[in-house]
């Protein structure tokens, strides 16, 4: 595996340059025996794809444990969900898309990771893998899964913007989901957490957040510098609802801007283009649990 101009750009600018063999190690064309055990296990897996129109949306699947079915050799990851018609990352997944996946499991707080190129859709979203690796556990937040509540057929919410509520939820929030795409080298989904505060809103459609440190490879921040389109995903646990927005993501990598947010390397600016909430998206519910260790004090 090779780093893509996006993330030589970033490593550069960060002054870090990631050891070739440890990031051979870590990236794979395939998913490992343990890894398809680990996936197996799960109830939701969290996808990204870039529409026709240039919007990124991401999304979050669930099903029964072993709805994620990795093949024989582990070249083909098979889900046997799909998102609903209504939601906006659906019209992204058409056969040669690219998709970023990230499995995580709170409780454990471990996650992987799994990117590749949609082989086809039906009964099985079939996704042909071309980067698979799993994550340290860094700023997960170990919360605890509960009884499934309901799962409504609630028709989404649309806005250009974040009103009140959901202004409230995204500053209130302890982690979310980005995905950002490579012209070339495809979708990428991530995770990022951080203290309740770690994401603060800027007038009705823009966000900023520090960027801490991570595993060095800068896939999202990579991807953002050479193309901009994201999106991101806010998950209630508690109620199973989920707000997605979609817009641009910025770098700002002045001192003054970093300084302003503990432990922050770098800030990152996101535009608002498109808002869609959800309100009991998914049936699965979590407790709050113990925090990440590693989580800096919010700004």
């Amino acid at each position: 595996m090779s780093f893509h101009d996006g993330e030589l750009l970033v490593q550069e600018q960060a002054g870090v340059l990631s050891d070739a063999r440890r990031v051979g190690q870590m990236l794979r064309a395939a998913i490992s025996t343990g890894a398809s055990a680990f996936l197996a296990s799960l109830r939701f897996i969290v996808l990204s794809a870039e529409g026709e129109d240039g919007l990124v949306w991401v999304t979050a699947i669930s099903g029964p444990p072993g709805f994620l079915r990795s093949s024989g050799d582990g070249t083909e990851l098979h889900i046997s969900s799909s998102p609903k018609r209504t939601d906006p990352a659906a019209a992204a997944l058409r056969p040669g898309a690219s998709v970023g996946l990230v499995a995580i499991d709170f409780a454990t707080r471990r996650r992987f990771r799994v990117n590749g190129i949609v082989e086809s859709l039906g009964s099985e979203l079939v996704v042909s893998v071309r980067e698979a690796y799993g994550n340290c556990p860094k700023y997960i937040h170990a919360y605890r899964p509960l009884p499934d509540g309901e799962s409504g057929e609630s028709r989404p919410r649309t806005a250009v913007q974040l009103e009140g509520e959901q202004r409230r939820w995204v500053e209130q929030a302890e982690f979310f989901f980005i995905g950002t795409v490579h012209p070339e080298a495809g979708a990428d989904a991530s995770h990022r957490g951080g203290a309740p505060g770690f994401v603060r809103v800027i007038g009705p459609r823009g966000l900023v957040w520090g960027d801490y440190p991570g595993n060095k490879l800068f896939n999202s921040l990579g991807n953002a510098a050479v193309h901009p389109a994201a999106g991101l995903l806010f998950l209630d646990p508690e109620t199973g609802s989920t707000l997605q927005l979609t817009g641009k993501l910025e770098i700002d990598w002045t001192p003054e801007a970093a300084a302003a947010i503990p432990a922050a390397e770098r800030v990152l600016r996101f535009s608002i283009a498109g808002v869609v909430e959800t309100p009991g998206a998914l049936s699965l519910r979590w407790a709050h649990g113990e925090p990440s260790p590693f989580n800096p004090p919010a700004p």
